[in-house]
């Protein structure tokens, strides 16, 4: 399927096959752009995300390379939080407080995810082990909140005023040494413990998911990204693509920036399968 280059509406978008693509300019308050690509050394692309315009709701998820299933596990956390998120969203709109209600609610539904892919795992022996790291983003419009809920080393950005904030953080070994001082973040990227999740969905012990949540403003911009495309291009790169194709003056190219972003990835090796999803708030 080629890139869209006229406006698609999309009820809801479910991919994990390599070079999948759409965007949607929403008649509501949003563009969103999305694409997944197997990368340049994997032979399968264990990577789901799902895009549903209408909801402002973005979700990518991580297989866990070489275990059994991981294309399996991560399509299952995606599907599962695409459901969940989808009905929390109507009750959370209407308890007053959208990023609390939202919040507690997104917990439960990461803790489903979990669940069913245990449940899958119960069912069929050969999927034992497989595994997958989730990151999802719900954004109301009426009140310009929004919701975060991860795990694993999947992340969110936000780019706001040309600056590009990290919004969630890595369940990793390095991680946890850089946080507890005993290695430099610079070094992060080069050491050969830099895949090692201390948590994901699907695992024996059960995750605490991380839970983020702001007001958007007009001009933001959410990435969500797989390891394949942080683990490749650095963040000041990944800023300069944001930028060149998301502009402060009401231009946006939500499809172009995923594009590029996918191809820089590509460019610098493409290691692991990659994929982004993007949600630009207009400026107006």
């Amino acid at each position: 399927m080629q890139p869209v280059d006229r406006p698609v509406y999309l009820p809801s978008l479910l991919y994990n096959r390599p070079r999948r693509t759409k965007s949607a300019p929403l008649p509501y308050a949003f563009y969103v752009h999305g694409q997944t690509d197997v990368g340049r050394v994997r032979e399968r692309n264990e990577d789901s995300f799902a895009l549903v315009p209408e909801l402002g709701i973005a979700v990518v998820a991580d297989g866990m390379g070489g275990r059994p299933g991981g294309d399996v596990a991560s399509r299952i956390a995606v599907e599962v939080t695409v459901e969940g998120v989808s009905v929390a969203l109507g009750q959370a709109a209407s308890s007053g407080s959208f990023a609390e209600a939202m919040a507690d609610r997104m917990r439960s539904i990461v803790m489903d995810a979990h669940d069913r892919i245990r449940e899958q795992v119960d069912r069929d022996a050969a999927l034992e082990g497989m595994g997958t790291t989730l990151t999802a983003i719900a954004l109301d419009p009426t009140s310009e909140e929004w919701v975060v809920g991860h795990v694993g080393d999947s992340r969110a950005y936000r780019l706001r005023e040309g600056g590009l904030t990290q919004l969630t953080r890595d369940d990793t070994w390095v991680q946890e040494e850089i946080d507890a001082g005993r290695m430099p973040p610079s070094a992060s990227r080069y050491s050969p413990f830099a895949h090692l999740l201390t948590q994901c969905l699907g695992s024996d012990d059960r995750p605490e998911p991380q839970l983020v949540a702001g007001r958007s403003a007009p001009g933001d911009t959410f990435l969500l990204c797989t390891d394949g495309l942080v683990g490749m291009v650095e963040d000041d790169r990944v800023r300069t693509l944001l930028l060149r194709h998301i502009t402060g003056n009401g231009q946006a190219e939500p499809g172009g920036a995923v594009e590029a972003l996918i191809e820089a990835a590509n460019e610098a090796g493409g290691r692991d399968n990659i994929t982004a999803a993007l949600i630009h708030v207009p400026p107006t």
